[in-house]
């Protein structure tokens, strides 16, 4: 049985580890985005209301600059986790987040050549994620 899962880094933001992929090669019909880093609260605050206007403006921001029409249908998955409970100031938590994108049919490509499209849009997506995490005394990471 041959191996049909592909992905590729995509380096475009130096706080947040991304890469995407497809788990049909042959046929990438879904892709999708996957991002881990670490992030720690500066100060005590209502980390569960932050981190979901944070989410919600990711959504904002994937719908804006990736679900055209053109590359990728209008409607995606966003899998956004991170664990908010006995989250403390200065206290690194894991986040990791996943989005699946389906590819319009008619102007379909293969996995190499989506990386330009991915590459301009995800790093304009990942630099605000980060500025909405600082703009809430958040801190983020690569590492731990």
């Amino acid at each position: 049985m041959k191996r049909l899962n592909k992905e590729y880094k995509l380096d475009v933001c130096k706080h947040i580890t991304l890469k995407y992929g497809s788990v049909n090669k042959d046929n990438p019909q879904v892709i999708y985005v996957s991002g881990k880093c670490w992030i720690c609260p500066l100060k005590e605050t209502n980390y569960e209301m932050k981190i979901y206007n944070i989410e919600k403006e990711m959504k904002k921001r994937i719908k804006c600059f990736l679900t055209d029409g053109i590359n990728f249908d209008d409607r995606f998955i966003l899998d956004f986790d991170i664990n908010t409970e006995n989250m403390i100031p200065n206290k690194k938590k894991f986040l990791s987040f996943d989005f699946y994108l389906r590819q319009v049919e008619k102007n379909k490509k293969n996995l190499k050549d989506l990386k330009p499209i991915l590459e301009s849009k995800i790093s304009t997506i990942s630099n605000n994620l980060v500025f909405q995490f600082k703009t809430n005394d958040f801190q983020i990471e690569k590492k731990k």
